[in-house]
C-alpha cells in the first residue's frame, strides 16, 4: 500500500491514476451493453428498424467466422446473399480489419459490441492525451473534457439506431492526438506510425465517415497554417506532411480491400444520390432540434417515413451532459484566445454550420457533394455531428480550467480544493444524462436471435407487433437466414446488381416472401444454344458452397451448360471448363460448359483486382517500415535512477 501511494505521488503516477478512472467512468457507462449473458446473446432491440443496419454488419460478421474458422479462407464471396454477392467487396464487410478478430474468437453478438466499447476507451484516453499534451490543459480539466465525451449520449444513441461503422468513430481522437502532439521529429514519426496502423484498422469500416475524417484533418491543417500566416511565422509543414502520410500508410496497408471494393464500387455506380438530401433526419432543421439533441436522444415530435417508422431519431442526439454544455459555453470564446485551442474551436463552428445544410443562411455543404462520396451521404447529420462533440468536450476542458482559476482565488478550503470541488460539481451535473443514455445500450438489444420466430412473422415495429413498415425487416430475415444457411435473394442496398439467380427465398423491398415460380434448383444442364433445360440433357449437383468455393457434379447425356444458382459477376473460374459467357449475358447466372459424361470440379472467385490489392497492402507495410524512426532515441531530462 505505501509503495502504490508513493507510485501514485509521482506525476506519471498521477497520470496513469487518472487514465484508470478514465477507464472505470468508460466502462460503468457501457455495463449494460457488456453485462454477462446479455452482451454475448441479445441481438435485436424493440424494432428492426434500429436493429437494421446492426444486422446488416452481423450477416457479415457471422459469414466471416464461419469461412475463417471453419474453411480457413477469406469469405470473398457470399452464395447465401442475393444470389451470390461479393461479400469481400462489400463496404459492411469487415474481414481485413483487425476488429474481426473478436467476431471470430467470440462470435459477432458478443464481438462487434466489445469492439465499439474498445473504440471509446481509445478514443477517450485519446482525447486526455490531446488535452493534456496538445492543448496544454490541466490534468482535472483534461479529465473533465474526456469524460464530457465518455459520457455523452452521442455513442449510445448510435448504437440504438445500429449504427456499427459510425460507432467506431469513438476511437479517432485517439488518431488525432497521435497526429498533432509536438515533439522531436523522430517521436513524432513514432505516433504518425501508431496512428497509421488505427486508421486502417478503422477505415475498412468507417465507410462514408472516412470523408468526413479526411475534411477534419484537411481544415485543422488549413487553419494551424493561417495562426502561423497571421503571426508572421514561418510556415511548418510537418504537421500536413504527418497528415498526408498517416493518410497513405493507412490506404496502402487496406489496399486488399480498397482496391477491389471500389473497383465494385464504381463497377455498381455507389449509391450516387439523384436529389440532394432533405429528409428530416439529414440535418439540424433548426436550433431548436440542436438545441433538443443537446439535451435529448429521442424527439418528442417525431415525424414519419412512408414505412411509419420515425425518421428523427439518434442521428441528432450530442447529450454531452448539462455540466459540458456549461463549461462549453465558458470554454468557447476562450479557446479561440488560445493557440493551441483555436485550430480545434474553429472546426467545431464549421462542422456546426455543415450540420445545418440547407437549412443553415449559406449552406456549406452543398460544394461538398461534388467530391467524391460525399454524394452519397443520404443523411449527412449521421457524420458532421460527431466533430461538434468532440469540440464541445476540448471546450469544456477549457472552460474547467477557466472556472477552477476563478475559485482557486476564493479564500478558504474553496480556493484550497478548487479542482476537486469542482470536479464533484461536474460528476453530479452529468450524472443524470449519463444514466439516461446509458439506458440506450440496453434498450438496443433485448432479444436473442434464436429466441426470435422464424421465419415469419418478423414485424418491423415490435417483434411482436405490426407496424405499418416492412422494409427495415429485410436485414432481420437476411440475418436469420445466413445463420442458418438458407439461401435469400434480396436488392443489394450498397452494390446494385443484376440479380439472376433465384434461390429459396426471395424477400420483396417491403420484407414479404415472393414465390418463385421460375426456380429450377441451385443447378441443372441446358443445352448451349438456347440455354434451355431439355428433360433429357441429364442431371447437375451442387454439392457444397464454402464462400468463394462451389463444388457441382453433373451427368450429361451430350455437351451441356452448367447452370448454377450463382450470379455470374466476372472473376469466376471453373477448372479448365469454359464459363459461359451466354449465361451470364442472357440469364445474369454462372455457367460453365461440359461434354458428355460425368464429372465434378471446384468454380472459384475470386476479385478481379484481389492481387494489385495484396501488392498494394505490402507496399503499405514498407511504406511502414520506412516511416519508423529505427535509430535509438536519445534520453532526454534526467536518468531515473
Amino acid at each position: 500500500m505505501t509503495r502504490m501511494r508513493a507510485a501514485l505521488s509521482t506525476e506519471r503516477g498521477r497520470e496513469v491514476g487518472v487514465c484508470i478512472a478514465l477507464v472505470v467512468a468508460v466502462l460503468w457507462h457501457m455495463a449494460p451493453l457488456l453485462a454477462p449473458g446479455f452482451a454475448s446473446t441479445a441481438m435485436v432491440g424493440t424494432d428492426s428498424y434500429r436493429s437494421h443496419d446492426w444486422l446488416e454488419v452481423a450477416k457479415f460478421e457471422h459469414y466471416a467466422r464461419t469461412s475463417l474458422l471453419e474453411w480457413g479462407v477469406l469469405p470473398l464471396w457470399n452464395p447465401l446473399l442475393a444470389g451470390g454477392i461479393a461479400q469481400f467487396t462489400h463496404p459492411s464487410d469487415g474481414s481485413t480489419s483487425p476488429f474481426i478478430l473478436s467476431s471470430v474468437l467470440l462470435g459477432e453478438t458478443l464481438g462487434m459490441k466489445l469492439n465499439v466499447a474498445l473504440a471509446l476507451l481509445v478514443g477517450t484516453l485519446g482525447l486526455y492525451a490531446l488535452l493534456r499534451r496538445g492543448l496544454d490543459v490541466s490534468r482535472s480539466g483534461a479529465f473533465a473534457g474526456a469524460l464530457v465525451y465518455a459520457w455523452s449520449g452521442w455513442l449510445p444513441a448510435r448504437v440504438a439506431v445500429g449504427f456499427y461503422e459510425v460507432c467506431l468513430l469513438a476511437a479517432v481522437p485517439a488518431l488525432l492526438a497521435l497526429w498533432t502532439l509536438p515533439g522531436a521529429l523522430e517521436v513524432r514519426r513514432r505516433r504518425w506510425v501508431l496512428a497509421a496502423l488505427l486508421l486502417w484498422a478503422l477505415a475498412i469500416q468507417l465507410q462514408l465517415a472516412m470523408p468526413i475524417l479526411v475534411l477534419l484533418m484537411g481544415l485543422y491543417v488549413l487553419f494551424r497554417a493561417a495562426q502561423q500566416r497571421v503571426a508572421g511565422e514561418r510556415m511548418d509543414g510537418t504537421l500536413a506532411l504527418g497528415g498526408l502520410a498517416i493518410l497513405a500508410v493507412a490506404g496502402l496497408l487496406g489496399g486488399i480491400k480498397f482496391l477491389p471494393m471500389l473497383d465494385a464500387l464504381n463497377a455498381g455506380r455507389f449509391r450516387k444520390l439523384t436529389e440532394y438530401p432533405l429528409h428530416p433526419d439529414a440535418w439540424y432543421a433548426s436550433f431548436g432540434q440542436l438545441w433538443y439533441g443537446l439535451f435529448h436522444h429521442v424527439p418528442n415530435n417525431p415525424l414519419l417515413d412512408r414505412d411509419g417508422n420515425p425518421r428523427i431519431q439518434e442521428y441528432m442526439t450530442l447529450m454531452p451532459g448539462l455540466g459540458g454544455v456549461l463549461l462549453c459555453a465558458v470554454g468557447l470564446p476562450l479557446a479561440f484566445r488560445r493557440r493551441q485551442a483555436a485550430p480545434w474551436a474553429a472546426l467545431g463552428v464549421v462542422f456546426l454550420w455543415l450540420s445545418f445544410g440547407p437549412h443553415a443562411p449559406l449552406d456549406g455543404f452543398r460544394p461538398l457533394t461534388h467530391l467524391p462520396f460525399f454524394s452519397s451521404m443520404r443523411g449527412p447529420l449521421r457524420y458532421l455531428n460527431w466533430p461538434v462533440l468532440l469540440v464541445i468536450a476540448l471546450c469544456a476542458a477549457v472552460g474547467f480550467d477557466a472556472v477552477k482559476r476563478v475559485l482557486e482565488r476564493a479564500p478558504g478550503a474553496i480556493g484550497g480544493r478548487a479542482g476537486p470541488l469542482l470536479l464533484g460539481a461536474l460528476l453530479v451535473a452529468q450524472l443524470p444524462a449519463a444514466l439516461d443514455s446509458r439506458t440506450l445500450y440496453r434498450s438496443s438489444f433485448l432479444y436473442p436471435i434464436e429466441d426470435l420466430p422464424t421465419p415469419d412473422p418478423l414485424y418491423s415495429e415490435g417483434i411482436h407487433g405490426t407496424s405499418a413498415g416492412g422494409a427495415h425487416r429485410l436485414n432481420l430475415r437476411k440475418y436469420v437466414n445466413v445463420r442458418r444457411g438458407v439461401p435469400t435473394i434480396y436488392d443489394p442496398e450498397d452494390l446494385p446488381m443484376k440479380v439472376g439467380a433465384q434461390p429459396r427465398y426471395r424477400l420483396s423491398p417491403t420484407g414479404d416472401d415472393l414465390q418463385e415460380v421460375a426456380y429450377v434448383g441451385e443447378a441443372w444442364l441446358a443445352s448451349r444454344a438456347g440455354l434451355t433445360a431439355p428433360a433429357s440433357a441429364g442431371t447437375a449437383r451442387l454439392e457444397s458452397y464454402r464462400a468463394q468455393r462451389v463444388h457441382v457434379s453433373w451427368d450429361a447425356v451430350g455437351p451441356s451448360t452448367v447452370m448454377l444458382n450463382q450470379n455470374g459477376v466476372d472473376g469466376w473460374t471453373c477448372g479448365d471448363h469454359p464459363v459461359s459467357a451466354a449465361a451470364r449475358d442472357k440469364w445474369g447466372l454462372l455457367g460453365f460448359e461440359v461434354e458428355a459424361g460425368s464429372g465434378g470440379v471446384d468454380c472459384v472467385w475470386r476479385p478481379r483486382l484481389l492481387g494489385a490489392g495484396i501488392a498494394l497492402s505490402g507496399l503499405g507495410v514498407l511504406a511502414l517500415v520506412s516511416l519508423w524512426p529505427w535509430r535509438r532515441l536519445k534520453p532526454t531530462g534526467r536518468r531515473a535512477t
